[in-house]
C-alpha cells in the first residue's frame, strides 16, 4: 500500500498535467495569433536588385520551397529604386522623407533616427550585420544599433559566398537571441556571370547552402527568417535598362517571403511595404517597439482574419535630380492603382494595365488631384536634408555600379522646372551605356555613345563630365580639358568636374591652374577635405612641405580619421627627419589603410632614422607583401 500515491500527490500529478496541457495549447495557438512565450531570433536576408518574378521553380529553387512552407507575400512593393534608400527604409520603418536618405552616397543615416536594431538590443538582442557592396558602408549610418557590422571587401562588392561564410561563423560564436541582417549583392549590374538570370541562380545556390548550414546547426525552426530584396531591375522596361530612374512595376515590386516557425504556409495578395517587414517580423516574435512612431505596420491582424490592410504605398526616386538635374518622380500606389507626380504625371490602372502602357492622367483630372492631395498630406513633417558634398575618390568607386556622381541642381528659383525624365530616357540609356563600357575598359567605345548623346542634347554636363573623365582615363588630358570646361560651364557647381580638371592640369603642368580649380570647390563647399588634401599634395609635388604640413592638418581638422592626410603628413616628416613626429603619423595611417604598401613603406623609413632597425625590417616587409613595387 506504500506505493500507492496519496490524494495530495495525485492532486500535485493532475495539477501539472493541467499546467504542462495549458502549456501546449499555448504553444500552439499563441504563435498563430502573432504571440511568443520566448524571444526567437531574426534573420533578415535581402538580395539586392531582385525582381519579384524571378522567384520561380526554374531561376531560384531554393526560395521557391522556401516560399512553399512559409508566408508569401506576392504584392510587396519597396520605397525607392535604390540600395541605400530602400534598406533604410527597412531598418526604420520610415519612408525616405523621414529618415532623409534620397539617393546612394549623398546621405547618411541621422544618428537620432531609431532604428530596429537598436530597438533589439534593448531587448537583450545580439544584433550584427554583413552587407556586400560599397553602397552600405558603414560609413552612411546604417550600422546605427548593430554590434557587429560587417562591410569588408577587397573590392566594390563581395560575394555571396563570402558574406555568407562571414555571417555563419558569426551564428556560430553568438548567443540567442540574435537579430541578424544580411545584404547579398549580385543581381546587382554589371552582371559579372554575363546575366541578371545568371545572377539570381548564384544568390540562390548560396542561400541553399546557407538554409542547410541553419537547420546543422540547429536555427532552422528558432528563427523567424525574411528573404526580401530592396527593389526590382527594369531589364528594357520603359526603355530603363537597370533601376533608379523610373518609379515602374519592374522596379519597385520586390519578393517577401517570412518563414514562422508554427505558422502553416499562406499567400497574402495584398498590397504590403517594405515598411512593414519588421513591425510584423516583431510581433510574431512578441515584441512592439510602438516608441519608435514608425510608419511602417504588423500585418499579423490581417494575415489571421485574411482581410486587406488597405495600404498606400509611397515611392520616389531622385536619382534623375542629384545626378542629372532632372526632375525627381514621386509616387503613389494604392494596389489597384498607382499615381507618379512628375511635371507630366502618370496614372496606371494597375489591374487592367500592368505593364503601365496607356498614362490616364490627362483624361482624369479629378483622380490625379486626389492622389496630389494625399500625397501632399502623407509628406507632412518631411525631414529636410541636404546632399553631403561627393567624396571624389569613392564617386569613382560608384561609377562601376552605375552611379556618375552628384551634380547639384542649377535650378534655384521655386518656380524653376527640371526636365521630366520620361523625355531625357534616349540620353540617359546611352550616356549609362557609354559608363558601362568605359568601366568595361572600353573607352573607345563609350566615347562613342557619348557622341550620340551629346547629338541628341548638347546641354547635359554629365555627357561632358564623363567624356572628360574617360580621356583623362585614357591620358589625354589635353582634350580632357575642354570637355570638363563645358561641364563647369553649364553646372558651375560641380565639384567633381573640378578635381577631375584639377588633375588634367596638372599633368600638363599647370599647377597654378589646377590650384584655382580646388580654390573654387573650396569657395561652394568650405569642408572639403578631399579639396584640401589636394592643394597638399601640390604643395608637397613642388617641395613647399611646410605648407603641406599645414593644409593636411587642416584636412585633418575636418575629418580626423582621414587616411590620405596622415600618410602625406608621415611623408613629410620622414623627409624632415622629424623621428617620432613621423613614426607616431605613419603608424596612424597603417592604422587607418592597413591595405597600403605605400603607408608601411613610409613607415619603414620612420622606424629606420629612429633607429629601430627590427621594426623598419618589419614594415617593410609587410609593405613588400602588400605591394611589390616596395619590396627593393
Amino acid at each position: 500500500m506504500s506505493d500507492l500515491p496519496s490524494n495530495c500527490s495525485i492532486r500535485t500529478m493532475l495539477q501539472r498535467a493541467a499546467a504542462n496541457l495549458i502549456l501546449l495549447i499555448l504553444l500552439l495557438i499563441l504563435p498563430r495569433l502573432g504571440i511568443t512565450l520566448e524571444k526567437p531570433s531574426l534573420i533578415i536576408v535581402t538580395i539586392d536588385t531582385l525582381r519579384a518574378d524571378h522567384v520561380n521553380q526554374s531561376l531560384m529553387p531554393t526560395l521557391f520551397r522556401l516560399g512553399q512552407e512559409s508566408l508569401t507575400f506576392t504584392d510587396a512593393v519597396t520605397v525607392a529604386p535604390l540600395t541605400l534608400p530602400a534598406h533604410a527604409s527597412l531598418l526604420t520603418g520610415l519612408y525616405p522623407f523621414r529618415h532623409g536618405i534620397h539617393d546612394n552616397n549623398l546621405f547618411s543615416m541621422p544618428k537620432e533616427i531609431p532604428t530596429y536594431a537598436g530597438f533589439l538590443k534593448t531587448q537583450g538582442y545580439s544584433t550584427a550585420a554583413f552587407v556586400s557592396s560599397v553602397v552600405l558602408d558603414a560609413r552612411f549610418g546604417l550600422n546605427s544599433g548593430f554590434d557587429f557590422y560587417d562591410d569588408t571587401r577587397d573590392a566594390i562588392e563581395r560575394t555571396a559566398r563570402e558574406t555568407l561564410a562571414a555571417a555563419e561563423a558569426w551564428l556560430s560564436k553568438t548567443s540567442q537571441p540574435f537579430f541578424l541582417w544580411i545584404h547579398l549583392f549580385e543581381p546587382h549590374a554589371p552582371y559579372l556571370s554575363g546575366s541578371y538570370a545568371g545572377e539570381v541562380k548564384i544568390v540562390d545556390t548560396e542561400l541553399a547552402r546557407f538554409f542547410d548550414f541553419l537547420r546543422r546547426e540547429g536555427y532552422w525552426d528558432k528563427c523567424l527568417l525574411t528573404v526580401t530584396s530592396d527593389h526590382g531591375e527594369s531589364l528594357g522596361e520603359h526603355g530603363e535598362q537597370t533601376h533608379g530612374f523610373f518609379l515602374y512595376e519592374a522596379a519597385l515590386r520586390i519578393p517577401w517571403i517570412l518563414r514562422v516557425p508554427g505558422q502553416s504556409a499562406r499567400t497574402c495578395p495584398h498590397q504590403v511595404r517594405i515598411i512593414d517587414v519588421m513591425p510584423t517580423m516583431l510581433q510574431y516574435a512578441g515584441l512592439s517597439a510602438g516608441s519608435m512612431r514608425v510608419q511602417g505596420i504588423s500585418l499579423v491582424p490581417f494575415l489571421n482574419s485574411g482581410s486587406s490592410p488597405k495600404l498606400q504605398a509611397y515611392c520616389e526616386t531622385y536619382l534623375p535630380r542629384y545626378q542629372f538635374n532632372w526632375s525627381e518622380l514621386k509616387g503613389i500606389r494604392t494596389g489597384a492603382r498607382k499615381f507618379i507626380e512628375a511635371p507630366q504625371p502618370e496614372l496606371y490602372d494597375l489591374s487592367r494595365d500592368p505593364g503601365e502602357n496607356v498614362n490616364q492622367a490627362f483624361k482624369q483630372r479629378d483622380a490625379v488631384s486626389g492622389f496630389e492631395k494625399m500625397l501632399s498630406a502623407l509628406e507632412q513633417g518631411t525631414r529636410e536634408t541636404k546632399p553631403t558634398p561627393a567624396d571624389p575618390a569613392l564617386a569613382d568607386r560608384f561609377k562601376s555600379l552605375g552611379y556618375i556622381g552628384y551634380s547639384p541642381s542649377t535650378v534655384s528659383t521655386p518656380g524653376g522646372r527640371l526636365p521630366d525624365p520620361k523625355s531625357r530616357i534616349a540620353v540617359y540609356s546611352l550616356t549609362m551605356k557609354a559608363l558601362e563600357l568605359s568601366e568595361g575598359g572600353k573607352p573607345a567605345e563609350a566615347l562613342e555613345e557619348l557622341a550620340r548623346a551629346e547629338a541628341l542634347d548638347p546641354n547635359v554636363a554629365q555627357i561632358h563630365f564623363l567624356k572628360g573623365s574617360i580621356l583623362g582615363g585614357m591620358g589625354r588630358y589635353k582634350e580632357a580639358i575642354p570637355a570638363l570646361q563645358q561641364t563647369l560651364k553649364l553646372n558651375p557647381r560641380f565639384a567633381l568636374a573640378r578635381f577631375k580638371i584639377a588633375l588634367a592640369y596638372l599633368r600638363e603642368g599647370d599647377p597654378d591652374r589646377a590650384e584655382g580649380a580646388l580654390q573654387e570647390v573650396l569657395r561652394e563647399e568650405p569642408q572639403n577635405f578631399r579639396a584640401i588634401h589636394n592643394l597638399a599634395a601640390i604643395a608637397y609635388s613642388q617641395g613647399d612641405f611646410a605648407r603641406a604640413e599645414e593644409l593636411e592638418k587642416r584636412a585633418l581638422a575636418v575629418n580626423p580619421e582621414y587616411f590620405e592626410a596622415w600618410n602625406t603628413l608621415g611623408a613629410i616628416y620622414v623627409i624632415e627627419k622629424r623621428l617620432d613626429t613621423a613614426v607616431e603619423a605613419c603608424r596612424k595611417a597603417t592604422q587607418l589603410n592597413p591595405k597600403s604598401g605605400l603607408a608601411f613603406y613610409n613607415l619603414s623609413l620612420a622606424y629606420g632614422n629612429a633607429g629601430d632597425n627590427g621594426a623598419a625590417q618589419e614594415a617593410a616587409a609587410t609593405a613588400c607583401r602588400l605591394d611589390k613595387r616596395y619590396c627593393k
